[in-house]
């Protein structure tokens, strides 16, 4: 029901925006950089070697001059701490990928600074629907697919997204896009099971993330 309500919300909002005064549309590419704090009383619990993560992603976008649309793909990168991260006994992870299918929301005010220069504050979500896995242990490379999790949305991730961006335009109607966010990553539903399970056993368990991504893309306004 939840991503039903995600979905619908996702075209719905933006349906409103296509009679804005501007509309255009383009493809993009971003990086970012996602660090992890958790805080516990758990003896040398393992998920303390999942320190952080790097991000990158591809997406096409629609763009109704306030609000923004995304369709594209989303990449997790870990790098464990030594000692790696125990995924099944016997075997520790030092590298892992999860591949996702993202949706994404912005909400901006454009501000025209010149003919040619705009700038934007934003705010806007993204969920991403986990698709596959490949991880590298002490032996072995392992590949998980969601059909392999249950339940299927146990890794999905929901962010919140707060930044800045701006518009050049190099052409009458093409322009090249910048911009910066800061995300905040909500607890997936394994990590509020694992934020249970501690409490069960009278632990205390906390996990938050967070940090900044870069977009760059190229549009064209119809």
């Amino acid at each position: 029901m939840k991503k039903l309500v995600l979905v619908i919300a996702f075209f719905v909002v933006f349906a409103f925006g296509v009679n804005a005064i501007e509309f255009s549309a383009g493809i993009g590419a971003d990086v970012g950089f996602i660090f992890t704090s958790i805080d516990t009383n758990i003896p040398q619990p393992f998920l303390l070697n999942d320190k952080n993560m790097t991000r990158w992603g591809i997406s096409a976008f629609l763009d109704a001059q306030y609000i923004e649309a995304n369709l594209g793909f989303k990449f997790f990168v870990f790098s464990y701490s030594e000692g790696g991260s125990i995924y099944e006994e016997g075997y520790y992870i030092y590298e892992e990928t999860d591949n996702f299918f993202n949706l994404g929301l912005k909400l901006k005010y454009p501000f025209q600074i010149t003919e040619t220069i705009s700038i934007f504050p934003l705010v806007g979500f993204d969920y991403s629907i986990f698709t596959s896995l490949k991880a590298k242990d002490n032996t072995r490379s392992i590949s998980i697919d969601r059909d392999d999790v249950l339940p299927s949305d146990a890794i999905d991730r929901f962010s919140i997204n707060l930044g800045i961006g701006g518009d050049f335009f190099v052409g009458q109607n093409v322009f090249i896009r910048g911009e910066f966010n800061y995300t905040f990553l909500l607890n997936t539903e394994t990590q509020k099971d694992m934020i249970d399970e501690a409490k069960s056993f009278g632990y205390n368990l906390s996990i938050f993330q967070s940090g900044p991504v870069f977009k760059l893309a190229i549009g064209y306004r119809f």
